[in-house]
C-alpha cells in the first residue's frame, strides 16, 4: 500500500507538470507574468540646473489708449496747478454756476410732436412749493394732471396730485409742500391726446433741511488763502460738504470754493478758502452764493441729505490782497503719484 501510494503521487505530479505546460504553437493566453521592478538604491548625483537668464519685458500701450492717457495726464496736470478747494470759474461753466438747475428733456410723440416737464429747480427744501409746467409742441392735449409720489421701489403712496391749468406758457400747477416730503420724489404728468392717455415722468430731490446757512463773517488772511467763515445752524451732526461760488460785485464768476468738515449740532461755522492765484487781482467787494450744502452718508446705503441757505447770496466786503503770501501751490504726494502714473501710461516717462 505504501508503494502504491508513492506511485500514485508520482503519477499525479507528472500529470500536473505536463498538463500545465502549454502545447506547442498555441499562444499561452492564460499565462500572465508580472515582473515588479524594485527601485534602485544607488544614489544619482543631481545635476545643477542653469539659472534662467534675466529677461526684461517692455509693454507697449496701444496708440489709442496712449492718446487717451495723454489727454488725461494733461487735464490732471492742469488741475494740479490750483488746489482742489479753490477752482477758477468762467462763464462757460454752466453746470457749476447753476448747480441746482433742472434740465428739461423733450419726449418725442406720434406725428413729430413733443412734450416735456419743466421745473424751476432739481433740489427743493421744505417749505418750497413745486411749480410744474407741461410744454407740448405740435399736439392738442386735454385733461392734464400732475402727481407726486416717493421714488423708492415698491412705493405707491401718492403725496400730492392736482389738475393742471392751461396758460400762455403751457399747462401749469403748483404743489404745496408737506413736512413728510423727504428724499427722491417722482413727478408724473398725465394727459389725453388723440384718444390716448400718455404719462411723462421725471425725478427730483426734496429735503427737510438738515442745516441752514445763516450768514458770512468778515474774511481774513491765512497764508496764500483768503479765509471766508460761513455761519450755519446745524440740526443733524455729521460730515458736511459745502460748495459755493465766488463772484465779483457785478456777478462775474471767480472761483468755486469747497470744504468738508465734521460739524456738531447747533450754531457753528465752516471755512471756505480762496487761493490768491484764482482771485486774479480782484480785491472785492465779492458775492458768495450758489450754495450746495450736503450731509455726507455716514454708512453705506445711507442717503445724502441737504441743507439750505437763508439767502441766495451774501456780500463780502473789500479785501486787501496784499495780506496774502505768494507761496506756490504744491500738490500732495498722492496727487503727484497719480500724475506720474498717468504720464507713464501716456508714454511721457
Amino acid at each position: 500500500m505504501f508503494v502504491t501510494a508513492i506511485s500514485l503521487l508520482a503519477l499525479l505530479a507528472g500529470y500536473v507538470y505536463f498538463s500545465a505546460e502549454p502545447a506547442k504553437n498555441e499562444p499561452a493566453q492564460h499565462l500572465l507574468t508580472t515582473k515588479v521592478l524594485e527601485p534602485e538604491t544607488k544614489q544619482v548625483a543631481k545635476k545643477s540646473e542653469p539659472k534662467p537668464a534675466h529677461i526684461e519685458v517692455t509693454e507697449t500701450i496701444p496708440e489709442p489708449i496712449s492718446q487717451s492717457f495723454q489727454l488725461l495726464a494733461k487735464a490732471y496736470a492742469s488741475d494740479l496747478e490750483m488746489p482742489a478747494y479753490s477752482r477758477p470759474l468762467s462763464a462757460d461753466d454752466k453746470h457749476l454756476l447753476e448747480p441746482n438747475a433742472y434740465v428739461p428733456q423733450a419726449v418725442t410723440l406720434e406725428g413729430g410732436a413733443s412734450a416735456s416737464i419743466v421745473l424751476s429747480q432739481y433740489r427743493y427744501s421744505y417749505p418750497q412749493a413745486i411749480d410744474v409746467r407741461l410744454e407740448v409742441q405740435g399736439l392738442a392735449v386735454s385733461a392734464v394732471t400732475v402727481q407726486l409720489q416717493a421714488e423708492s421701489v415698491g412705493s405707491e403712496d401718492i403725496l400730492a396730485n392736482d389738475a393742471m391749468l392751461q396758460s400762455t406758457q403751457g399747462w401749469t400747477a403748483q404743489l404745496d409742500a408737506e413736512p413728510e416730503w423727504d428724499g427722491p420724489l417722482q413727478v408724473s404728468v398725465t394727459f389725453h391726446a388723440n384718444g390716448k392717455q400718455q404719462t411723462l415722468k421725471t425725478g427730483i430731490v426734496y429735503s427737510n433741511p438738515v442745516a441752514t446757512i445763516t450768514g458770512v463773517d468778515a474774511s481774513r488772511s491765512g497764508g496764500s488763502d483768503m479765509l471766508i467763515p460761513v455761519q450755519l445752524d446745524v440740526k443733524q451732526a455729521g460730515y458736511y460738504r459745502l460748495r459755493a461760488n465766488l463772484y465779483t460785485e457785478d456777478n462775474q464768476p471767480i472761483a468755486l470754493l469747497t470744504n468738508t468738515e465734521k460739524l456738531s449740532a447747533g450754531t457753528t461755522e465752516i471755512t471756505l478758502r480762496a487761493y490768491k492765484a484764482v482771485l486774479k487781482h480782484q480785491s472785492g467787494p465779492y458775492l458768495l452764493g450758489s450754495f450746495v450744502l450736503e450731509r455726507r452718508p455716514a454708512i453705506p446705503g445711507e442717503a445724502t441729505r441737504y441743507g439750505d441757505s437763508d439767502k441766495p447770496f451774501y456780500q463780502l466786503e473789500y479785501f486787501a490782497l496784499e495780506q496774502l503770501t505768494d507761496e506756490p501751490w504744491q500738490p500732495d504726494a498722492a496727487e503727484q503719484q497719480r500724475l506720474q502714473f498717468l504720464q507713464k501710461m501716456a508714454g511721457q516717462q
